[in-house]
């Protein structure tokens, strides 16, 4: 059989929102992928994932899937304490791996999943690939940075604010889950946003040192239980239709959590290449001002600025319109002109959409059939991650945190 026309099997652990909005639809629909099996630890869960998406085996327990079923790479979409012995299970039993944001919540962590995935030469994507290597938007933005349409270093900021809507559902955290990043073991609120550092890096390349502030500051919150859940997914009767966002975004909080980790977290950032800035992660629990900006990254230069919008659109404004292909008629480049695109509403995303669930995947599975490295592998992970813990231990010691990795990439 070609390389081409085989079929890469798969067996997913945690089978939450994600597997059953994202990556479980996607790979259905992917001639190239055979899901084999399916593992969560609650039995509802598995057995809906095997009616909907066809899985011939479910398991409860996840290093019975890695002995037993017939798969050479498993995703694995838990909660972040897991990341860590399911990754090094998977690389010492040459399963290569889809490993769902963050890499770990500590450097000892992050280290071990590095070690093992090289030691075991197994192929490693490391979410998110949202404004990633592989987000075109951010490679084109990152080129013309390269080429000087910024000019020289100046700063940069990363603060977003919150939803206008009153009553918004997303207010005080994500609406579900307790391990949803308010759990110890979760890490907190800064590493449910990977996302973050992950921009800066793509966009100004390695980082140098972090100096961070992180507390809790609001002991106390509500989500929807998890039981809510479970019974969405038992009554689903369309894989392609199992995105719980929509619904959940609609239930009544009633369920009482307390922060384990920071909920109020400021890094500051001083970049190899010469910038520096700050970026905060919090949530808000009441509206913000309309004219407020959501998810925004600013950075400004001395030959122009670039602004990153709420739904992803990079503008650019620069005195080098020599590099710029083209530019409004107030003189800003937007790449690419996607006004109104989101995701979070939908599994599917519109025409010209990014979704990073499914370009992870493709990558993934490509990386697999054509046997070569990821563009974010487990370097970029290790660098995306010190940036993180590196703000945490910066905060706890009150010293400056001097990075020690590389994402391995020139720039």
């Amino acid at each position: 059989m070609q390389e081409s026309q085989r079929k890469v099997k798969v067996g997913v652990v945690g089978c939450g929102v994600v597997a059953t909005a994202y990556y479980l639809p996607h790979m259905l629909k992917m001639p190239e992928v055979e899901i084999v099996a399916v593992c969560d630890i609650f039995e509802d869960r598995i057995k809906a994932c095997q009616r909907l998406y066809g899985a011939r085996e479910t398991y409860t327990d996840y290093y019975d899937m890695v002995a037993k079923a017939d798969i050479e790479a498993v995703l694995i979409l838990t909660g972040p304490g897991t990341h860590a012995p399911f990754t090094i299970a998977a690389a010492e039993a040459g399963k290569h791996i889809l490993l769902q944001k963050p890499m770990a919540t500590n450097m000892e962590d992050a280290i071990a999943i590095k070690k093992a995935v090289r030691d075991n030469n197994v192929i490693a994507v490391v979410e998110p690939s949202e404004r990633s290597l592989l987000d075109f938007r951010f490679t084109e933005a990152r080129n013309l940075i390269r080429q000087g349409v910024l000019g020289d270093p100046y700063w940069f900021a990363l603060i977003p604010k919150g939803a206008t809507e009153k009553n918004h559902p997303m207010a005080g955290g994500n609406p579900y889950g307790v391990g949803a990043f308010f759990s110890k073991d979760s890490g907190g609120m800064l590493f449910d946003y990977p996302y973050f550092p992950t921009a800066i890096c793509t966009l100004l390349g390695d980082c140098k040192s972090v100096q961070g502030l992180a507390k809790v500051s609001v002991p106390e919150r509500y989500v929807v239980p998890d039981d809510e859940y479970n019974k969405f997914l038992k009554e689903c009767d369309d894989p392609h239709e199992a995105n719980y966002w929509p619904v959940v975004l609609d239930k009544e909080k009633t369920q009482k959590v307390k922060m384990g980790a920071p909920d109020n977290i400021y890094s500051l950032y001083e970049m190899k290449s010469g910038w520096i800035g700050a970026c905060h992660v919090g949530r808000l629990f009441q509206p913000a001002h309309p004219m407020s900006t959501y998810g925004n990254l600013e950075i400004y230069g001395s030959e122009g600025n670039l602004l990153l919008h709420t739904d992803s659109l990079v503008s650019i404004n620069s005195t080098r319109t020599d590099l710029l292909p083209e530019t409004d008629e107030n003189g800003w480049y937007n790449i690419p002109d996607m006004e109104g695109v989101r995701r979070i509403r939908g599994p599917v995303p519109p025409d010209g959409g990014f979704n990073y669930y499914h370009v992870s995947t493709d990558h993934f599975i490509d990386c697999i059939l054509h046997n070569k490295q990821p563009l974010i592998d487990v370097d970029w992970g290790l660098h995306i991650t010190e940036m993180m813990c590196g703000a945490i231990i910066s905060a706890e010691t009150g010293q400056r945190y001097e990075m020690t990795t590389s994402t391995g990439v020139e720039f």
